[in-house]
């Protein structure tokens, strides 16, 4: 795992395809999964430093993709974004106590998703 590893987990092809093109620019290499089963499956073969998941997919839910990277002892550590149009408080909390290390409410700004990455990733360097 290097610092420069971003998985984007969202069946929102469009959006992936924007963050993906973004991250790029700026030096990251990009893994993308358009659902959850197919993250995780990603997730555990290249172990990124950092993974944005979207809470709301078909298949298998952000929630649950996020409790399966938990379970996995290699990856307790990496980042995990989740992301969401929906702003409930209940809904931030559930992803912080399940073990997301942030969550960024839709819309956003692709440079303010990339700020949060960065931050996270500087934070985690220093534990």
């Amino acid at each position: 795992m290097t610092d420069k590893t971003i998985l984007i987990i969202d069946n929102d092809e469009a959006l992936v395809d924007v963050q993906s093109f973004y991250f790029s620019e700026h030096g990251y290499t990009v893994y993308t999964a358009l659902d959850g089963d197919e993250g995780v499956e990603l997730a555990v073969r290249h172990r990124p430093a950092a993974i944005v998941c979207d809470v709301i997919m078909r298949n298998m839910h952000g929630f649950e993709v996020l409790q399966a990277l938990r379970r996995r002892p290699e990856l307790t550590r990496t980042v995990v974004i989740m992301t969401s149009a929906k702003a409930y408080k209940g809904d931030i909390a559930r992803a912080l106590e399940l073990g997301a290390t942030d969550y960024v409410v839709k819309p956003f700004r692709t440079d303010e998703l990339l700020s949060a990455v960065e931050r996270h990733l500087a934070a985690a360097r220093e534990a």
